[in-house]
């Protein structure tokens, strides 16, 4: 009898006018959006390209290990195109500096300027909306409206349990909302492989595979409020009130409003303390700078030049000043670092309660299958909170990376290398040709003249000069976190969805067996 009952349930679904113009929405919206969201994709990857090389094209400049100073990008996530998340709202690079703080760089806009008209859709958006609507639809008068059309009457009257009718009318409900999910995950993914740049992974089609699982899920839950509803209500059109009702509610209210109870019950301290605790050690640090290099001198017969990544490097100097130099880095830059770490300790600790504040808000909104469906999918795909820990903490330790080769490699800052490339035995020899031109500005009446000779003079030099063998340098990676944690963190929220998808058909079990169908 369940299978007589979803058969004709279902039948009737598919001929409804609210199912045809539901399912041919969701994939008219996924049909036209996955294109823009795709070659939106594929300018951040063309931009994440070009500043890698940019990058690689920078440390083959470099003459001296000070210079070094790169920029850690991460990768766009080809999963964006499902769950947009907070990918393009946070910094997706970070300089990277020997004594400075690992800032991440806030992302300055989108590569498609079409997406400023719709700066969230995406295929969860999709869904999320149009989907769950569409679920509430089909369900408001699966009982009340029988019950007045007066069919409902004759279905129990013909032998038919009322568990029976409850689970083939659930079973048909559901099946017809597959066909509208899995048509908008086919033409998605179909669209997505005549993109040639996107590429997916055996363990992107397995994340895609759990985002379509969770999909079903939700869309059942958002179908077992509507039944429920319609199992409450002897009339269609109330319950159909008190659906949509209650999808705002999930939808907008819990959201939104979990938001300023974070704020209330977890306050976090203002931006302004955080920037003075900031300013207080960077004082600190330069006074203790300045205490350890006082009894050195600062000046000399020197010269510079440009080098890598926007530095300038001794290119000769004398030899008073070179010993100074060489121990005032030694002395200097161990308190750079020392202080970049606790400077970091500080911004980590206020972003730590912002963190814990959206963790709150989060949890609060957890009440909602919709929040827990949004979640879910950002998490899926990599473009949620906990993703952007992994890109802050990668960056963090690839900085300690750096400053550990930096440091191997020039005696802990103390060696020539680290500021000029120049052998200790061509200063001398160099500061006479500098002194002979210097001397052609006396004799010459063209300031210009001596210009030219000069920098033909030091293009020359720095032509002779030899660069550090920087194959073994670390670089940076970022991709997704490993399947394995994503799924210890998403599986308890398919398992609450699943919770309350049998907690909302309890509910309207119960209901149904009261149901006054007269």
């Amino acid at each position: 009898m369940i299978w007589k009952i979803a058969k004709k349930e279902f039948l009737l679904n598919l001929m409804t006018f609210k199912f045809a113009v539901g399912t041919i929405a969701c994939v008219v919206l996924t049909a036209v959006f996955i294109p823009i969201l795709a070659k939106d994709y594929q300018q951040r990857l063309k931009d994440y390209n070009a500043n890698v090389a940019a990058n690689q094209a920078e440390l083959r400049k470099v003459k001296v290990y000070q210079n070094i100073k790169p920029t850690a990008y991460r990768s766009p996530n080809v999963l964006s195109v499902f769950s947009e998340g907070l990918e393009k709202q946070l910094g997706q690079s970070a300089k990277i500096e020997l004594g400075g703080v690992p800032g991440i760089i806030t992302a300055s806009g989108s590569g498609n300027p079409f997406l400023s008209a719709f700066p969230t859709l995406d295929v969860m958006l999709v869904l999320k909306i149009v989907m769950s609507i569409l679920a509430v639809l089909v369900a408001y008068d699966t009982i009340s409206g029988e019950r007045e059309r007066g069919t409902l009457r004759l279905i129990l009257a013909n032998r038919a349990a009322r568990h029976e009718v409850l689970l083939g009318k659930l079973l048909a409900g559901v099946a017809t909302l597959i066909i509208s999910v899995t048509s908008a995950f086919i033409v998605g993914l179909l669209i997505l492989q005549f993109f040639p740049m996107v590429s997916l992974s055996g363990v992107d089609w397995i994340r895609i595979g759990l985002m379509y699982i969770a999909s079903l899920i939700f869309i059942s839950v958002m179908y077992n409020i509507g039944l429920l509803f319609s199992c409450l209500m002897r009339k269609a059109s109330i319950s159909l009130v008190l659906g949509l009702f209650v999808w705002i509610v999930l939808a907008v209210v819990i959201p939104n409003g979990s938001i300023y109870i974070a704020n209330y019950l977890r306050p976090t301290e203002t931006r302004e303390k955080m920037a003075a605790q900031v300013k207080t050690l960077m004082e600190e640090r330069d006074s203790k700078i300045n205490e350890l290099t006082k009894m050195l001198k600062d000046g000399g017969n020197w010269g510079g030049a440009d080098g890598a990544f926007g530095g300038r490097f001794v290119l000769y100097c004398g030899k008073p000043y070179r010993d100074d130099l060489q121990k005032r880095y030694a002395r200097s830059e161990p308190v750079r670092i020392r202080y970049a770490d606790r400077i970091f300790e500080v911004q980590q600790q206020y972003l730590s309660g912002l963190m814990k504040q959206k963790y709150l808000a989060r949890t609060i909104s957890q009440i909602s299958p919709v929040t827990i469906y949004e979640s879910l999918m950002s998490a899926l795909a990599g473009t949620d909170l906990d993703s952007y820990e992994h890109f802050r903490n990668r960056v963090k330790l690839h900085t300690n990376e750096v400053i550990e080769y930096i440091r191997s490699r020039t005696e802990n800052f103390s060696s020539l290398s680290y500021f000029t490339p120049t052998k200790k035995e061509d200063h001398s020899e160099m500061l006479k040709e500098v002194n002979r031109i210097f001397s052609l500005l006396r004799d010459s009446e063209s300031k210009s003249h001596f210009l030219e000779e000069y920098r033909k003079w030091e293009a020359k030099k720095l032509k002779q000069t030899s660069s550090p063998n920087l194959d073994d340098i670390p670089l940076f990676t970022c991709g997704l976190e490993s399947f394995a944690r994503t799924l210890r963190r998403t599986v308890h929220q398919i398992l609450l969805l699943v919770f309350i998808n049998a907690l909302f058909f309890t509910l309207s079990f119960v209901a149904f067996l009261k149901y006054d169908v007269r």
